[in-house]
């Protein structure tokens, strides 16, 4: 076995060994992860692996494959946390896999090993592979993607398009059109800043019949099935809203982004800043190197523009970063502002989760923090009685010194000790910090939930949007409830759900809610966040079952 085979395989044993264990400790959380896994859970109940579905209706707003994979987990695993984190597991040890061989192929086995570490060793790419979010596999085939054209420049490879658009398409059946635009624009920008025409009207045929092949055998399908072009339409609408409009209140800043890589990213985007505004590469890589960092300002600038702003909309820039960071720092040596600023965002972002723990756990300090805010959402969430491990502040103190320690050692062995400490560090934290983060925003109210797993009952939330009273009641299909949503649907005149556009779906959801309270004596829950909304005049009528994490549940027994 090679030398290089050998150290990779140590590589992903240790990513697994940290990765795996407790992966299904915490529950899902809203929206991203719960709603990805309830669609999974359905197509396991009705079989149905063509048409995705949340409540057992049309869903539009995501493709199939990554639920697709979900489902598949839990067919192994059954319907649980863990399933719906697991397959993201797998894609990190893909994807890390990848960042070494190519790394190594380019700059040798120390660039190789520093890349991967640097990427375990970073706040918000450590948490992604232990979600259960689309953005891992959406990313992984974008940057395949983007390096085969990179092939294509480099080696001349007559196939390097044509994959890319098999890549491109994949990405696109992942999570979106967002994948064209994201490679589209890379693409074009680096044609302009460096002058490279690097394409034939021959090659963009191949990348185009590549790029139709998959998502064009799933919506050909698709269409044949349902006999009309709704879902599709549908799909196409609401991601223009998502660059339009903020969507579920997440429009923030136009510097948002560059704030979320700076602080959450660390340490990788410090340490790969310069590498993003200079050429610091070894022989013969150079159009890696740039491909690399006009992939990063692309994702940076174009999300920056979009309206609805998320945390992980950025996440692909994280592939680069972990290149550009692996090569510089084994070019050169950390500049003195890079360290200082490693220690002193450390220094932030931990002390504020030492202190935040150490205030939660003094009850006086608790209910002062309580009074002094105003909305009871949070104040009921901050009531939770919940214990925060002594041990979270001990090692986010630990996290700081490793920091500090970094600024006064100025070899490079330093920084492969920081890289797997600070893996290390993140692992047992996240271990004990997210579990209690589920404990104080949703796991009393989850708990609630589940005593109505898979009873003929009809849930609704009130107020607010929320795929939990779905999927962890794992509702069966409720035949009273679909004689419901026709009625409502002749109400609307419509012969069925594919006939209903966005709007009409409110006045759907809002006249089934209706129904099901005043025609029917089916049993119903109602989910209510405190000071989101007056609570309807109707439901105030059922009998309050429970109060807690800010949620208060609201049920009829038949």
């Amino acid at each position: 076995m090679k030398e290089s085979t050998k150290v990779l395989l140590g590589l992903i044993i240790f990513y697994l060994v940290l990765f795996v264990p407790f992966l299904g400790e915490a529950n899902l959380f809203d929206w991203d992860e719960i709603n990805f896994a309830e669609a999974a859970r359905e197509i396991l109940v009705t079989g149905d692996w063509l048409n995705v579905q949340i409540g057992y209706d049309p869903f539009w707003e995501k493709p199939p494959l990554f639920i697709w994979i979900q489902a598949c987990s839990m067919k192994i695993f059954g319907v649980n946390a863990f399933a719906a984190r697991f397959p993201n597991v797998i894609i990190g040890a893909i994807t890390l896999s990848l960042l070494f061989r190519l790394a190594f192929k380019r700059y040798g086995i120390k660039v190789a090993i520093t890349t991967v570490l640097v990427y375990t060793a970073s706040i918000t790419p450590h948490l992604y592979f232990k979600s259960g979010i689309i953005d891992p596999l959406f990313n992984l085939f974008i940057f395949l993607a983007v390096f085969q054209l990179v092939r294509s420049i480099e080696s001349k490879a007559k196939n390097a398009f044509f994959l890319s658009g098999i890549f491109l398409g994949l990405a696109i059946l992942t999570k979106g059109p967002a994948a064209l635009l994201i490679v589209g624009l890379t693409g074009l920008a680096y044609q302009v800043i460096y002058r490279v025409h690097f394409y034939s009207i021959r090659q963009l045929l191949g990348l185009l019949i590549g790029l139709l092949f998959f998502p064009g055998l799933w919506f050909g399908a698709q269409i044949i099935e349902s006999g009309s072009f709704w879902f599709l339409k549908e799909f196409i609408v609401y991601q223009i809203e998502l660059f339009q409009e903020p969507v579920a209140s997440h429009g923030q800043p136009f510097y948002y982004h560059a704030v979320v890589l700076l602080v959450l990213c660390l340490p990788l985007t410090i340490i790969a800043l310069p590498g993003l505004f200079k050429t610091i590469s070894f022989s013969g890589d150079r159009t890696f190197n740039r491909w690399m960092k006009v992939l990063f300002w692309v994702v940076l600038i174009l999300f920056s523009l979009v309206t609805t702003k998320i945390v992980h909309y950025s996440s692909m820039c994280y592939i680069p970063l972990a290149f550009i960071a692996g090569v510089y720092i084994n070019h050169d040596t950390l500049k003195n502002w890079q360290r200082v600023l490693i220690a002193l965002v450390s220094f932030i972002v931990f002390s504020g989760i030492a202190a935040l723990s150490f205030l939660l756990n003094n009850t006086e300090i608790k209910l002062d923090l309580i009074s002094m805010i105003k909305d009871p959402f949070i104040s009921g969430q901050l009531a939770m009685e919940v214990h925060w491990s002594y041990l979270i502040p001990v090692i986010s103190i630990i996290a700081i010194l490793s920091a500090i320690i970094l600024f006064f050692r100025k070899d490079k062995a330093a920084l492969i000790q920081y890289f797997t400490l600070n893996t290390l560090l993140l692992t047992v934290l996240f271990t004990l910090l997210v579990p209690t983060i589920d404990s104080v925003t949703q796991r009393s109210w989850i708990m609630q939930l589940k005593q109505y797993e898979k009873k003929e009952m009809a849930h609704f939330t009130v107020g607010f949007k929320s795929y939990a009273h779905q999927f962890y009641t794992q509702v069966p299909q409720n035949q009273k409830l679909e004689e419901q949503k026709f009625k409502v649907l002749e109400t609307l005149n419509k012969e069925s759900l594919f006939d209903l556009n966005r709007a009409d779906r409110k006045t759907f959801e809002s006249l089934l809610r209706y129904r099901v309270l005043h025609k029917t004596n089916m049993p119903v829950s109602f989910s209510y966040k405190a000071g989101n909304s007056p609570m309807p005049e109707d439901a105030q009528k059922l009998q309050k079952v429970f109060v807690g994490n800010g949620y208060q549940v609201y049920e009829r027994k038949p």
